[in-house]
């Protein structure tokens, strides 16, 4: 297969067109790529083409391709930055999230659910909706062996408990800068060691998922079952997982961590 054709993105708030080169194509052989890429339904203007509205007219416009003899290449490199034109937001959500300083938005994706990954100020985020709750969490790690250092989370008005899991990019990415306000203008100090609300933030942050309960034992150098009996005299929620973590801890020790200095 050495003729091919080479597509690159070109993104404009959410909707992508693909900017098309011919590579060691004969005059004949673009004519037939085109007479395909119409019959799949791609809108052709020049070398812009539109993909079809309707989703499978991309994938039997790959197989007609392959079926063809030519070859397919994505001009789309993995370590390219993020576009943020590929979100498709209002005009004041897109500024607003440009202008965004010591931030970077690695990826929005997904449903069901919709997760996002980043950098702000210097921390890995993570952000998550699914069912009618979603959060943000700051201060961990990319492969999530490190437990986030802060965390907001807020329901999501739901009418069956799923839709948070479907938001839209403008609806998520609104969530994100929320939690960021709530972060760098909010009071945080109840995420301190020294706060006398520090206990109940570390139960609350095991019950909604944002730390396990091995790590709310280091951080309160507490054992799983005095865990357990101060979420219920808190009268704080288990988390579904409570009994097969507890399992899981039972024979760890139990020891100390040293409190980062500021947020």
């Amino acid at each position: 297969m050495s003729s091919k054709l080479v597509l690159k993105s070109i993104w404009s708030n959410g909707s992508c067109t693909y900017a098309i080169t011919f590579k060691k194509m004969s005059s004949e052989d673009k004519r037939e790529v085109e007479q395909l890429a119409d019959k799949a339904g791609y809108t052709r203007n020049d070398d812009v083409w539109a993909p079809p509205r309707v989703v499978r007219g991309v994938s039997e416009f790959f197989h007609a391709m392959n079926k063809a003899g030519f070859c397919l290449e994505f001009d789309d490199p993995e370590d390219a930055p993020f576009d943020l034109q590929q979100l498709h937001l209002t005009a004041d959500t897109r500024g607003a999230l440009e202008w965004l300083g010591n931030f970077e938005l690695y990826h929005l994706s997904g449903w069901a659910p919709v997760q996002a990954e980043g950098r702000l100020d210097g921390h890995h985020f993570y952000f998550r909706a699914r069912g009618s709750y979603w959060r943000f969490e700051l201060g961990g790690n990319e492969r999530q062996t490190r437990s986030p250092r802060w965390w907001y989370e807020e329901s999501w008005p739901s009418v069956t408990g799923f839709e948070a899991g479907y938001m839209t990019d403008e609806d998520a990415v609104c969530c994100i800068l929320k939690a960021i306000d709530f972060y760098r203008n909010g009071d945080n100090r109840r995420f301190m060691p020294e706060h006398p609300e520090y206990e109940r933030t570390i139960l609350v942050g095991w019950s909604i998922g944002a730390l396990s309960l091995h790590t709310a034992m280091i951080r309160l150098a507490i054992s799983g079952h005095e865990v357990l009996r101060r979420m219920q005299e808190l009268k704080i929620e288990l988390p579904y997982t409570a009994d097969r973590e507890l399992k899981y801890v039972g024979g760890l020790p139990v020891r100390l961590i040293k409190p980062i200095a500021g947020r």
